[in-house]
């Protein structure tokens, strides 16, 4: 229909494994498509691609991982950016933005923006460190809220480290919570009156009314194992979970449905989830990749084919080696989607993995299939599934894909 150009003033490279400028996927209310580049714009056009308005910035530091999904809401556009104008481009660079320090005027915060206008509407009152994928939802009494949270790899500056609620209509904050050793790099998960986090190898229930940290529920001691062993499930009850590295997920795979917080383990290929009710901690080991020909299907267990990280011009877009690896644990992965009765879990190799959330028992009957997006090996995304009208939609660097019924 129409194509425009959207620069912006920090450069990255292409599928660096935690996500690059394309990161934000547009938003539209009907009759305008906002369209924001983590680099340093947005912009706002009419259906017929005539630009409405824009706005221009210079991100601060050196993170790639912005994952900040703009929000439609009440007529504005609500997203991530600096509150500092007129930075250099060097502040995009960690060795440019040191000198500057971690004072509060450069610190991320949500804004949110007149969508027919560009006029901005206000400035979140709690910061929020680019590493977070805050989410709107509506509190008991039904005001609309976003839960924002601060902290992650690499020392953001926004502090405390934790947790906020904000009211969505006005930016002012309705509670901070302070959680040490927090790291944002989860999605900010919360309905009615309570959410839940991961703090460490812990699990923990937050009362989004008090904005108060529940008990935590160990993620690793005492738990339910569901392992492929010499070619058979085998289950071991009241387990320790086998984990190299004390850290809980592959980073925004993290979805809260019903009385379950599902999501993917850093190491070792198991889904895992949360009964938010009982606490019970279940986890099922899963392929880590299904090479299909003509004729055979074969699963890997324990590794994925080197992926070719190539785009659909066959250009090599990628520089950092981490890209061609599994897409499980350091990266900044595609959030799962619930459909119905369906929980959708991609992975940056193009597997997805199909599961029915309500399942009575994390197993392998919960796994409804082990799809893909393309030949292994040759697939790569960082891009969540979305869903319209009877039809699942996916990116990948070669292809749009439409899946109907």
């Amino acid at each position: 229909l129409w194509r425009r150009e959207l620069p912006a003033t920090r450069s990255t490279d292409m599928a660096s494994g935690f996500s690059d400028n394309t990161a934000a996927s547009p938003v539209t209310d009907g009759q305008s498509v906002c369209f924001v580049n983590v680099g340093g714009s947005v912009q706002t056009y009419d259906l017929e691609g005539q630009l409405i308005w824009k706005q221009e910035w210079v991100p601060f530091g050196r993170h790639h991982a912005r994952q900040q999904e703009p929000l439609l809401h009440d007529g504005k556009v609500i997203f991530l950016k600096t509150i500092a104008e007129n930075l250099p481009v060097s502040a995009t660079t960690k060795a440019g933005a040191k000198p500057f320090g971690r004072g509060e005027e450069y610190w991320t915060r949500l804004h949110a923006f007149d969508l027919d206008t560009g006029k901005r509407a206000w400035v979140a009152e709690s910061a929020t460190s680019v590493h977070s994928a805050s989410l709107l939802n509506r509190t008991v009494d039904g005001t609309p809220a976003i839960l924002t949270g601060r902290g992650g790899g690499h020392q953001p500056p926004e502090e405390p480290y934790g947790l906020s609620l904000i009211n969505a209509d006005t930016g002012k904050v309705i509670w901070d919570l302070p959680i040490s050793g927090y790291a944002a790099h989860q999605n900010a998960v919360w309905r009615g009156d309570r959410g839940a986090a991961f703090v460490g190898m812990q699990h923990h229930m937050i009362d989004t009314q008090s904005g108060t940290l529940q008990p935590a529920v160990s993620l690793s001691e005492n738990v339910s194992l569901r392992q492929h062993k010499n070619g058979r499930y085998v289950s071991t009850p009241n387990a320790s979970l086998p984990s190299r590295k004390k850290k809980p997920i592959t980073y925004h795979t993290n979805c809260f449905v019903g009385d379950f917080h599902y999501f993917r383990t850093h190491n070792d290929f198991f889904l895992g989830r949360v009964n938010v009710t009982t606490g019970k901690v279940e986890y099922l080991q899963v392929p880590a990749q299904v090479v299909r020909s003509s004729d055979t299907e074969t699963l890997a267990w324990d590794r994925t084919l080197p992926n070719d990280v190539r785009n659909n011009d066959g250009f090599l877009v990628y520089q950092d080696k981490r890209a061609t690896l599994s897409g499980w644990g350091h990266v900044s992965a595609a959030s799962p989607i619930v459909v119905g009765d369906y929980l959708y879990m991609p992975t940056m190799v193009g597997v997805v993995y199909v599961i029915r959330w309500n399942a009575p028992q994390l197993d392998e009957s919960a796994l409804v299939s082990i799809s893909d997006l393309g030949p292994a090996g040759k697939t790569w995304t960082l891009s969540s599934l979305a869903y319209s009208d009877g039809n699942l939609y996916a990116r990948t660097l070669k292809e749009l894909i439409c899946i109907g019924e």
